[in-house]
């Protein structure tokens, strides 16, 4: 492509066709340095646009006749005829004209863009003699700028000259005719004018183009002329008149439009003109539009390029080609996005050529171009989705390329400005979970930013397929770059769940970590449980307890599930776990009923730490100090369970101790699962029976703990008569004593009321038997103490007669239920507890 004038030496082959003067003879071929019938070819072509008549002024000779290809001849060549005339006759006195052939082979002319001006400006001011010997000769073609061509074009009128280039890739024969009271240039303009029509074409259409300066009425086969008026099925485009008709096929408009784009684009002719003549090859034979678009997208390569690729029709050959000749430097920033998201979704695709371009291109512009890509892309779901695709086609494809890309990619997305706090604890975690990659600069991201980290856990925890390493490689991290209070609260309770001491824990650090997703503490427990951690218990026992007064009662999948499964009652563990498991057990009513893990204890060391772990969780919750007791008391509490209650009450006296007076007393008056109060520590019995309505209470117990305790007949008797009468005795009392003589048989009570009657006035004893059998209350009691007290008074009744009537006497019968009742009596003897000491 020539940018400035000069003249380039090419070999002209020469041909002439004509008369002698004063000879009647036909037109022939007087000379020719070309072979065969290649002259006639081009030299009767030219003569086939008709002869000058003098009457027309607009015809007036020379003629100029640029050809390409023929039917005939199909190799292109660049071929100008000359038609002139020197004022000769024939011998029948007829003009004798002359055509002179100058012919350029095409690849010479092609090589240097030289255009149909340039060889009419070389073509000589006099014609040679024309009988002289013709053999090829060098000349000097001048170059025609794209400037110059440009500059015609734009006086000629862009839409007129664009409109009639396009009719001829629409194989249309054109004439351009004169405007009404108009002249036409002369001969030399008419060639630029010519030229300038078909520099809207590429510069390889002149293999098939022709055009004439002037064209008669005869019938030819040119493409584009000057001529009076165009004839029958030629195409007229008026000399400075209105651009012509649109071309009829689809692909000639579209050049049309691409090319008028283009002007419009830069309002700058000279560019499009500069690059369609450097448009040489393919020649084509024949008008072919398609290859014409496609030299015409070369001048605007990149931005058919980008809307190619905008529009989802992009090429990865040709996007590599607009890379080459436009490297992204020099795009701005909307073609390079374009251009770059094309890129990457080819390597997102494992396309290795995209991602070996989207490694040659990158630059810390077009990381910021992605990175801004990401924050534009709307709402949070896309931006994310939008990393994840950038990111996955750099570490995928583009960083076998260029080593190092994809942190610097992921670093510039972690710290840029968030659509949300979280937002980068998100990459953080995706980063790792589906490429394994960590970075220093990442971790210590999640160091410093409290959301991002916690977002980072949310993400691991609640991934089914869950993978402690990440938490590990932080925790170890952590250890030796951290202070311990400049460490997360939820980092330093992950180091206790993975193993370390609960030592300098807290419950908020606890609670970060559990609350890091919804349900978090059922994981954390799962984790707890995996790893044998059951200490966590105590650090996230306030967070717990929320949970415990929400689920109570949920039974399997609920707190109490999850804790039996972390502390297993049948497993020992240390005080302040199981205490806390126990109490957890007991406010959600799970698991064994009470507070088993007390009995499983090692010694009474842990037992003091279990005591003191539940007074300082019971200290400030009553409803908490409610289910204790409950839990406490719910069956025979042994005697750790006693020991617990006991120390609770002394440091707890005024809201301990009334709710497990509240527990016994319901209990011991028969509602709820019974409760011996022999086992009852005195004490407790004591606090008991001050109630308004347990009375009864304090002479009921020291009676059955005399019983237990094998008292004397007399210390019995003693009870009851400190009781009160026996007719206002309480009715608990009452019951106890009929119960002890339905058991132990009616000796001891015969014992105890003659005790009570040699104590008391008025035989209290007595009394005490009519107030025993005043009602039905304890069935066969009075049936059971008539035949005793009859049994009693026949046996009397034998001893009397006995000692009346002598030793000689013989002995009264025994009553026939004696010796039966003897032995009762002595089968009874041997489990009344209270005989005569």
């Amino acid at each position: 492509m020539n940018r400035s004038l000069g003249e380039e030496q090419l070999t002209a082959h020469r041909a002439v066709l004509g008369k002698h003067p004063g000879r009647t003879m036909g037109y022939k071929v007087l000379r020719s340095s070309l072979p065969g019938d290649r002259a006639d070819t081009y030299l009767w072509r030219a003569a086939a646009t008709g002869a000058p008549e003098g009457h027309d002024p607009d015809g007036a000779l020379p003629w100029r006749v640029f050809l390409g290809a023929s039917d005939t001849h199909p190799t292109p060549v660049c071929a100008c005829v000359d038609t002139s005339w020197d004022g000769t006759a024939d011998g029948t006195g007829a003009p004798s004209y002359t055509w002179r052939l100058t012919l350029f082979d095409w690849p010479d002319v092609s090589r240097s863009a030289l255009t149909w001006s340039g060889i009419d400006r070389a073509l000589p001011a006099e014609p040679p003699d024309p009988s002289a010997d013709d053999a090829p000769t060098e000349v000097g073609v001048p170059n025609t700028s794209a400037e110059e061509l440009a500059a015609v074009v734009d006086d000629l009128g862009f839409a007129w000259a664009s409109g009639v280039a396009a009719l001829l890739l629409d194989n249309r024969q054109v004439a351009i005719t004169p405007s009404p009271g108009r002249p036409l240039p002369d001969v030399a303009d008419r060639v630029r004018a010519l030229d300038a029509i078909c520099s809207l074409l590429p510069y390889a259409c002149r293999s098939w183009l022709s055009a004439a300066t002037w064209t008669g009425q005869s019938q030819h086969d040119l493409r584009l002329f000057f001529a009076p008026t165009a004839r029958a099925g030629q195409c007229a485009a008026v000399f400075g008149g209105a651009p012509p008709q649109e071309p009829r096929g689809s692909a000639a408009r579209g050049y049309l439009r691409g090319l008028r784009a283009l002007r419009a684009k830069t309002d700058d002719t000279r560019p499009l003109v500069r690059h369609l003549l450097a448009a040489t090859e393919p020649a084509t034979s024949a008008p072919d539009a398609g290859t014409a678009h496609k030299a015409l997208r070369e001048a605007d390569l990149l931005d058919s390029v980008v809307e190619e690729v905008r529009s989802g029709a992009g090429d990865l050959t040709e996007v590599a080609r607009v890379l080459d000749r436009h490297p992204a430097a020099s795009l701005d920033d909307r073609r390079l996005t374009v251009l770059t998201g094309y890129l990457v979704d080819g390597a997102h695709g494992r396309k290795a050529r995209a991602g070996a371009l989207l490694a040659e291109q990158w630059s810390d512009r077009l990381r910021s171009l992605l990175v801004g890509e990401v924050l534009a892309a709307g709402d949070l779901a896309r931006s994310f989705e939008r990393a994840e695709e950038y990111l996955g086609a750099v570490h995928n494809v583009v960083e076998a390329h260029r080593p190092g890309t994809f942190d610097e990619l992921f670093h510039a997305l972690v710290e840029a400005q968030e659509p949300t706090d979280g937002w980068a604890g998100s990459l953080i975690y995706m980063a790792e979970d589906q490429w394994g990659r960590s970075t220093e600069r990442a971790d210590r991201i999640l160091f410093r930013e409290p959301a991002v980290g916690k977002t980072w856990l949310r993400y691991l925890l609640k991934k089914k397929r869950r993978d402690l390493k990440p938490l590990e490689r932080l925790v170890r991290r952590a250890r030796t770059e951290l202070a311990a209070d400049a460490t997360p609260g939820w980092l330093r309770f992950a180091a206790v769940l993975l193993g370390d001491s609960p030592d300098g824990t807290t419950a908020t650090d606890a609670a970060d970590f559990a609350e890091a997703f919804e349900k978090g503490w059922r994981t954390t427990l799962e984790i707890a449980r995996l790893r044998r951690r059951p200490e966590v218990l105590g650090p996230m026992w306030p967070k717990l307890w929320r949970v415990a007064r929400t689920e109570r009662g949920l039974g399997e999948g609920g707190l109490g599930e999850a804790v039996g499964r972390l502390v297993p009652v049948e497993e020992r563990v240390g005080g302040s776990v199981a205490a806390d498991a126990d109490l957890f057990c007991a406010a959600t009513r799970t698991g064994t009923p009470g507070m088993p893990r007390l009995e499983r204890l090692a010694d009474d060391a842990e037992l003091r730490v279990y005591i003191a772990v539940l007074i300082n969780r019971l200290g400030s919750d009553g409803e908490l100090r409610r289910l204790a007791v409950d839990a406490l008391l719910a069956g025979a509490p042994g005697q750790r369970g006693w020991r617990v209650i006991e120390q609770l009450g002394i440091v707890l006296p005024d809201s301990f101790l009334p709710p497990v007076c509240e527990v016994l007393h319901r209990r011991l008056i028969g509602h709820g699962r019974p409760l011996d109060d022999l086992d009852v520590p005195p004490y407790l019995m004591e606090q008991v029976s001050q109630r308004y309505d347990m009375a009864w209470l304090r002479p009921v117990h020291e009676f059955r703990r005399a019983v237990n305790d094998h008292a004397s007949y007399e210390r019995l008797a003693r009870l009851l008569l400190n009781a009160g009468a026996p007719l206002r005795l309480p009715a608990q009392l009452l019951d106890t004593v009929a119960g002890w003589t339905m058991a132990q048989g009616p000796y001891g009570l015969e014992q105890v009321t003659r005790f009570m009657d040699e104590l008391g006035a008025d035989l209290p004893g007595l009394r005490l038997y009519r107030a025993l059998v005043r009602d039905d209350r304890h069935a066969g009691l009075r049936v059971l103490l008539t035949e005793h007290s009859r049994q009693q008074g026949a046996r009397h009744d034998r001893i009397v007669a006995a000692l009346r009537n002598g030793p000689d006497a013989p002995m009264a019968a025994e009553p026939a239920a004696e010796g039966e009742r003897r032995g009762v009596l002595g089968k009874m003897g041997r489990i009344v507890p209270g005989k005569r000491r």
